[in-house]
């Protein structure tokens, strides 16, 4: 099975697109002292590690398209691409602000960021940003770690979460709505990220760096049960950068 083609993805990008602003979060931010508060801090916690990850995946895609040289429908995807980790950021950040009542741009979080996130976002993704602007990383190598590890594995698992905390909480409706208004982007994301690879003739397998993507979150977001519906769903997409055609390569894990 292979994927459609850019233009598809193009396609599906289009109609996906949606207006952060427009989502009320007033109701939310009345409700947010009504809900429990192990549930509150469970919430903070997610939405304070994706204000730092969709800032940085936000930043950091901009050497994807210049590296998908000639290939315009490709590079126009992650210029699309690109609209929507911006939107994801600022609807990440009206969420921390105005409901959660989290500052993202303080100097100390209170140690709500996990160490594990820090490190793949803040320092692995800027670092293979870096060797790909420079022409020291291919393309695959950084779909490898952009679109399947980070957006295919760490932000499953956390939305996922999420969407969990505040379907169970049933009173922040604004911020579960935007939620899975991302999800949605991110499924046409990883897509991809599948279909570079697919369109090299390249696979990847991501073995310890899927390990560790998948404990970046802590153990009580990243539950077993969770973790193995992520890497389910993952390994299925996996398996469409191995047709019979093409050679099978690994690409080198940047993590």
């Amino acid at each position: 099975m292979t994927l459609a083609g850019y233009d598809h993805l193009l396609a599906a990008a289009r109609r996906l697109q949606w207006d952060d602003g427009a989502i009320d979060l007033t109701a939310d931010a009345a409700a947010w002292p009504s809900v429990d508060a192990g549930a509150r801090h469970r919430i903070t916690e997610l939405v304070a590690g994706f204000c730092v990850a969709e800032r940085a995946v936000a930043e950091h895609l901009s050497p994807f398209a210049a590296a998908a040289g000639d290939r315009s429908l490709a590079a126009e995807c992650f210029a699309v691409q690109a609209g929507d980790e911006r939107r994801h950021a600022r609807f990440f950040d009206r969420v921390a602000r105005e409901v959660v009542r989290h500052d993202p741009d303080a100097a100390d979080d209170g140690g709500l960021v996990t160490a594990g996130l820090r490190a793949l976002f803040e320092h692995d993704l800027p670092a293979l940003a870096r060797r790909l602007a420079g022409g020291d990383a291919s393309l695959a190598e950084g779909v490898g770690l952009y679109h399947l590890v980070l957006e295919g594995i760490v932000f499953a698992i956390g939305q996922q979460a999420l969407t969990d905390e505040l379907e169970a909480a049933a009173v922040l409706t604004g911020t579960l709505e935007g939620v899975r208004r991302v999800q949605g982007d991110e499924r046409w994301h990883v897509g991809l990220g599948v279909m570079c690879l697919q369109d090299a003739g390249l696979r990847t397998d991501v073995g310890a760096a899927a390990e560790r993507a998948a404990a970046a979150w802590g153990p009580d977001v990243a539950t077993p049960q969770r973790v193995a519906t992520v890497l389910a769903v993952h390994e299925r997409r996996l398996a469409q950068t191995r047709p019979a055609e093409h050679r099978r390569r690994a690409v080198q894990s940047s993590i």
